[in-house]
C-alpha cells in the first residue's frame, strides 16, 4: 500500500522534476589591455559556450570582460538560478592567488601591488557563493592557472609572499565540484592550437551520454597529460553527494518484443569512485584521525592510513563527514582527502519486476528476497550502512539516525517483512 501511494507520489512530481534546469555562465579574457594578450582564453569560452548549448545548457556568455561587465554577467547568470537548477561555471583567462583567495582578473585590471589587484578582480569565492545560494549543484571549471604577467611582475615585488602563482584549493559547501587545469600552485599551459590543452580534452569529453562528471574528468585528466608529457595535470575538489551527468542520455535502443528476447544479464561489477586520505606526512603519525565531531579534541573513532578510502556525505567548514568501507561514520579534516580513485566492485543484484514483489515464495532467490524485504525499510527512510544496501539503494532522502528499531511499520509492511525474513532463513541466505 505504502509503496503504491509513494509510486503515485512520484509520478505526481515529474512535471515538476522536469522544470529543472542546466544554466552556465562562461567567460573567457584575451585581451588584457595592460598585458599581453592571451591567445586562446576567448576561442576556449565561445567553443565552451557553444559545446555546452549543444548538450541542453542555457548560456550566460562574454568575451573580454571589464570588471564591471563581469559583475553584470554573474548577476544575470544568478538571477536565472532556482534551486533545483544545476549550475555550471567556465571561465578561461588569467586568475591570480593572493592568500588563501583566487581572483578572475578582468581585462581592464592594471595592479601596481596587491592591493590594487584584488581591488581590479573579481573573488571567486564570491561567484561560488552567488551560486551556492541559488542552486543545490554547482560546477565551477576553471582553466585559469596559465603564466600570470601581473601575478609575476607583483610577486618579484612583494616581500610577504602574498600574490602566488597558479590557484590556490577551494573549499566548497555540499553539492560543490571544483576543477582546475592543473594541480594548485602549478601553472597550466595556453597551448598552440585553436584551444588550450585542458579545454581541448574538455570539449571533447563534456557531451559524452553517461559519464558522469567525475568520469569526464578522468578521461580529461588522462588526455591532457598524454599531451602536456606529464607536466599538467588537472585537479578538481568535490562535495558532491549523487552523480551529475552533463550531457543527456544515450538514446535508447528500438523497442524490441519480449517474446524475442529474454532479460540481458547483469554485469557482474560496476566502477566506484571513491574519495580518499593522502598526503600524511611518513615521518609522523602516519593516519588521519576519524572523529566524532567537527574539532580536534572530538573523540577519535578510528585511524585511517593512506589509501583510505572514503564516501563523503557532508562538510562543515574544513571538515568531512565521511563513511569507510565498513560502515563506519565520522569527520575528518579536509586537508589529507582527495578525490578520487575508481574501484571496481561486485555490481548491485537488479531489482526485481513489480510483478515478481507480489508473487515471492519459496522459488524466489535469495538476492530476490534480499531486495524486497529492504525496499520496504527504504519506503519508511532507512539510511543503509552497508555497502551492498547502499550500492542497490543509496540513502537519499533517508533520515539521519533513524534506527530500525524506532521504525513503526504498518501491520501489512511488518508481516511482509517477517515472511521474506522467513524464506531467507529456509534458503540460508546470508
Amino acid at each position: 500500500m505504502l509503496r503504491t501511494l509513494a509510486l503515485a507520489l512520484m509520478l505526481l512530481l515529474v512535471p515538476l522534476a522536469a522544470r529543472a534546469e542546466r544554466v552556465a555562465l562562461v567567460i573567457g579574457n584575451s585581451g588584457y589591455i595592460h598585458a599581453n594578450p592571451l591567445p586562446n582564453a576567448a576561442q576556449d569560452a565561445r567553443d565552451m559556450a557553444t559545446r555546452l548549448t549543444d548538450i541542453g545548457f542555457s548560456v550566460y556568455s562574454g568575451v573580454d570582460l571589464t570588471r564591471a561587465e563581469t559583475l553584470s554577467l554573474v548577476a544575470e547568470f544568478s538571477q536565472a538560478l532556482q534551486p533545483e537548477d544545476l549550475a555550471l561555471f567556465f571561465y578561461a583567462g588569467h586568475g591570480a592567488q593572493v592568500g588563501a583567495e583566487n581572483y578572475v582578473i578582468p581585462i581592464d585590471a592594471a595592479p601596481t601591488d596587491e592591493v590594487s589587484l584584488i581591488d581590479a578582480s573579481v573573488k571567486l569565492q564570491s561567484i561560488l557563493r552567488t551560486m551556492e545560494l541559488r542552486s543545490d549543484q554547482r560546477i565551477v571549471i576553471l582553466d585559469a592557472c596559465r603564466n600570470n604577467p601581473f601575478v609575476e611582475k607583483l610577486a618579484s615585488r612583494d616581500v610577504s609572499g602574498g600574490v602566488a602563482r597558479g590557484l590556490a584549493k577551494v573549499e566548497a559547501g555540499v553539492g560543490s565540484f571544483i576543477a582546475f587545469s592543473t594541480q594548485p600552485g602549478n601553472v597550466a599551459l595556453d597551448g598552440s592550437g585553436k584551444n588550450s590543452p585542458f579545454t581541448t580534452a574538455l570539449l571533447a569529453h563534456i557531451g559524452e551520454p553517461g559519464l558522469d562528471i567525475h568520469a569526464v574528468m578522468r578521461a580529461v585528466r588522462a588526455d591532457v597529460v598524454t599531451q602536456t608529457n606529464q607536466s599538467q595535470v588537472p585537479w578538481e575538489n568535490s562535495s558532491l553527494v549523487s552523480e551529475v551527468f552533463l550531457a543527456s542520455a544515450a538514446p535508447p535502443p528500438e523497442p524490441v518484443s519480449t517474446a524475442q528476447i529474454s532479460r540481458p544479464a547483469v554485469a557482474a561489477t560496476r566502477n566506484v569512485d571513491y574519495h580518499y586520505v593522502g598526503g600524511l606526512d611518513p615521518n609522523g603519525d602516519g593516519f588521519l584521525a576519524l572523529r566524532s565531531g567537527t574539532t580536534s579534541s572530538a573523540t577519535r573513532l578510528a585511524k585511517m592510513t593512506e589509501g583510505t578510502l572514503l564516501t563523503i556525505l557532508g562538510q562543515s567548514g574544513d571538515w568531512l563527514n565521511v563513511r569507510l568501507q565498513d560502515g563506519r561514520e565520522g569527520w575528518a579534516h579536509s586537508n589529507w582527502i582527495f578525490c578520487c580513485v575508481t574501484v571496481e566492485e561486485p555490481a548491485a543484484p537488479p531489482p526485481p519486476d513489480p510483478a515478481i514483489l507480489q508473487v515471492l515464495d519459496e522459488g524466489a532467490t535469495c538476492d530476490q528476497l534480499w531486495t524486497a524485504r529492504n525496499l520496504i525499510w527504504k519506503d519508511y527512510g532507512y539510511c543503509f550502512t552497508t555497502d551492498r544496501a547502499i550500492r542497490a539503494f543509496g540513502n537519499e532522502g533517508c533520515q539521519q539516525g533513524l534506527d530500525r528499531a524506532a521504525i513503526s511499520l504498518a501491520p501489512e509492511d511488518a508481516a511482509e517483512v517477517d515472511r521474506l525474513s522467513r524464506l531467507e532463513s529456509r534458503l540460508g541466505c546470508n
